[in-house]
């Protein structure tokens, strides 16, 4: 490609706006997620999903092209690389930090001369010029962004826009896809009472710290069972109930590990409810912004309430209709809900959307890429409680290429316990085998069953089978917008 033909031609510093104070450290990149293979598979799925639903590269219905377009946060190219192939004569700039995008001499000569990959973070002033593009999009970037900096890389967007350019967001809450259950046999301490010399009803308590209790209060001749007053009770009883060890752990209960992926966003400053605050951040930059109604993609059912609700007659499934998806309108005129339930998917009825295991599947896969920075988290919130050793049944124990190794630190050994309970309740609820096998016909495979189910099987049965209270938990939110530049 010639240096003639290159959008990004060189600007001089003075004449970029200065960069709005923040707490980010120049040059430092917050995201926490480690892009796998199999992220990139399934932003490449997600890419199908949403050209699917617009029936086009964009929610808005250009006209005509535009002439020169910058996708932010392009990863492996996959959009950029399509509209150069369609809008055979437009100039596409795909911007991102990491260098993965593939090279030139891979695509076709009419593609790769209209073509250009840039590397940078989107958080630092862009390399580009004043008013230098028509049309930019920017996909997905929550995990991204901080919050306080939403309004100053909307403000460098709207700088390279030309005046009546266009400007294309599609954002998601960053949601930890779980069915809300019962409290954990461990909870943060500081969530435990201060002052008190109980521990909270979530905290492990062994015996011997019961006994320790109770003699520290004979040794200051306290009486057990001679306690009166209007509001006496056995203190006995009191010690029953506060010291007692807690009970097993529920596996289906995930509690633990979303407030580590919400501590671990708090930190980041990342906002965990992005479509809340992010129509106020586009205001501030844009004139006049259009949108569509929330889709919201229900929590699939476990394999065992799948089971239930088939036997009665109570489970059904919609299509998403993509003439309607995606239906743009003024921003002013969306209710004040912000939710049309033409668009959620038939969440107020539980109703399943067709596509709702593969949009958890990506969900769960973008989730697992920040791993570590979860474990981070989670050190930090349980770091200091008290631990009781983690027993796992023989069918657990065939889980050993998933499960961390005994390590020196114990809470590492709690934390992947939560993680493979966790993933396994994922894998069971998006359900590829039993879909391949319904629609395909196909038989069970030979050889070992998979993990999840061998972890459903080890479940106590009640927990198993027991349907849960309906809550409407959600694994996706997702929402777009189309935002123009007033003429300046």
């Amino acid at each position: 490609m010639n240096d003639s033909d290159t959008p990004d031609k060189k600007v001089d510093d003075d004449a970029l706006p200065a960069k709005l104070p923040c707490k980010r450290r120049p040059g430092e990149v917050v995201s926490p997620l480690k892009y796998t293979n199999d992220i990139v598979n399934f932003d490449h799925w997600d890419h199908m999903f949403i050209t699917s639903c617009c029936r086009s590269l964009t929610l808005y219905d250009f006209d005509g092209p535009p002439s020169t377009i910058l996708d932010l946060g392009c990863g492996r190219g996959l959009w950029a690389i399509e509209a150069a192939r369609q809008w055979q004569g437009s100039t596409v700039v795909g911007f991102d930090i990491e260098p993965m995008q593939p090279r030139f001499n891979v695509l076709e000569k009419s593609v790769s001369r209209r073509l250009k990959w840039v590397q940078g973070n989107v958080l630092e002033q862009l390399p580009f010029l004043d008013g230098q593009f028509d049309f930019v999009r920017m996909v997905r970037m929550g995990l991204h962004i901080p919050e306080d900096e939403w309004p100053s890389v909307l403000a460098e967007i709207a700088r390279i826009l030309k005046p009546h350019g266009v400007f294309e967001v599609i954002e998601e809450d960053l949601l930890f896809p779980c069915q809300s259950g019962q409290s954990h046999d461990v909870t943060p301490a500081s969530e435990s009472s201060s002052g008190s010399s109980t521990q909270g009803s979530g905290t492990a308590v062994t015996s011997t710290s019961y006994q320790k209790s109770v003699e520290s209060l004979k040794s200051k001749n306290a009486s057990l069972d001679t306690l009166s007053g209007p509001s006496s009770t056995s203190l006995t009883s009191v010690l029953d109930d506060k010291l007692r060890p807690p009970k097993p752990p529920d596996p289906q209960d995930h509690s633990r590990l979303r407030h580590a992926w919400e501590e671990m966003l708090d930190d980041s400053f990342l906002a965990l409810q992005l479509l809340s605050v992010l129509p106020l951040y586009l205001s501030s930059s844009f004139a006049s912004i259009r949108s569509h109604p929330p889709l919201q993609i229900p929590l699939p059912y476990s394999s065992s309430d799948r089971q239930q609700l088939t036997t009665q007659h109570s489970m059904s499934t919609v299509q998403l209709d993509p003439a309607t998806l995606f239906e743009l309108r003024a921003l002013s005129a969306q209710p004040s809900s912000e939710i049309d339930h033409r668009a959620t998917a038939g969440s107020s009825q539980r109703s399943m959307s067709s596509w709702a295991c593969m949009h958890l599947a990506r969900t769960v896969r973008t989730i697992m890429g920040c791993k570590e920075s979860i474990w981070s988290a989670y050190e930090r919130l349980y770091g200091d409680d008290p631990l009781p050793p983690v027993v796992r049944t023989s069918q657990q124990k065939h889980l050993s290429t998933s499960w961390y190794e005994p390590a020196t630190n114990p809470l590492r050994d709690y934390f992947e316990r939560d993680w493979i309970n966790w993933e396994n309740d994922m894998a069971d609820r998006t359900s590829v085998r039993g879909r391949m096998r319904a629609e395909l016909s196909w038989g069970e495979p030979a050889g070992k069953p998979p993990e999840w189910r061998v972890w459903r099987n080890s479940l106590p049965k009640q927990a198993a089978t027991s349907h849960r209270e309906d809550t409407a938990e959600l694994c996706r939110s997702l929402r777009g917008f189309v935002c123009f530049k007033s003429k300046d």
